[in-house]
């Protein structure tokens, strides 16, 4: 009987608490933070570590700030008889010189290297008032990375690594006025179709190919509402992932790698 009792409460109070999720007002100062374009400007730290064998030799390592912009295009709004769709397209930018140190035929170089990274995101999903203040929005996600690596000095050379990213990720925020929202992000997605391109002696060594690995995003951010359509904004990012590495042609490996980014933006919306 007490486990009827029980059953029935638990049932009860699952219910009344997806009631009150359903009818919990959007906030709007959530709801305009979400539906606008910005632009921003951001400062990256990359930190690149590739993974050899002692033997091997010293694995390269890779490090420093590189500056960029950011450009963001929201929406969120009702849809088809859906409320709080959520949409957003985000093209990311950095490039700059950082601190390469390596080797070149097994032996230690230090040496610049003029890093260009970029990364265009679309994300999909629906945003959920859970009290009259604050938002859950679970989406979807699909992207693509690309980061160009020119050492230079006289051992230089170029390289191109790429993949597509797909996963999902939750975002979460709180109107703390009905000017300043704050946010917290966490992604999950899959890199695939990764690969590396090196430009040595007109392509001699092919391309080589990655296999699937994660790719993990968590960040913190910040929306004002300045005045009327005008936002300002900013955040901070962490994304780390892995490079599996693979054969390239006549016998040469590219070995794998782990890389750690940390990005710093400000900026200024346009809210519709």
């Amino acid at each position: 009987m007490l486990r009827k009792t029980l059953s029935i409460a638990a049932v009860s109070a699952i219910g009344l608490l997806g009631t009150a999720v359903a009818m919990a007002s959007t906030n709007s100062a959530i709801v305009q933070a979400n539906n606008a374009f910005g632009v921003a400007v951001t400062g990256n730290l990359i930190n690149y570590q590739e993974h050899v064998p002692a033997s091997y030799g010293p694995a390269d390592t890779e490090s420093g700030w590189t500056p960029g912009f950011e450009i963001t295009d929201g929406y969120m709004g009702n849809l088809a008889g859906v409320r709080n769709v959520y949409g957003q397209i985000n093209f990311h930018y950095d490039s700059g010189s950082i601190a390469y140190k390596g080797a070149v035929g097994r032996r230690p170089y230090d040496g610049t290297d003029r890093a260009t990274m970029y990364r265009i995101m679309g994300r999909l999903g629906k945003g959920f008032s859970v009290c009259p203040n604050a938002m859950v929005t679970p989406y979807v996600a699909l992207g693509y990375q690309h980061w160009n690596r020119h050492l230079l000095g006289p051992y230089g050379y170029t390289e191109d690594y790429s993949a597509l990213l797909v996963g999902m990720g939750v975002k979460g925020q709180y109107a703390l006025t009905n000017r300043l929202v704050l946010g917290a992000n966490a992604e999950m997605l899959a890199v695939t179709n990764g690969q590396i391109t090196p430009h040595l002696d007109g392509g001699y060594y092919g391309s080589a190919h990655f296999g699937t690995t994660g790719e993990e995003v968590v960040g913190l951010n910040t929306n004002y509402r300045l005045t009327g359509h005008v936002h300002l904004f900013g955040g901070l990012e962490y994304t780390h992932y892995n490079y599996t590495g693979g054969p390239l042609r006549f016998g040469a490996l590219e070995p794998s790698s782990s890389t750690n980014l940390f990005d710093l933006d400000a900026g200024v919306a346009y809210a519709f």
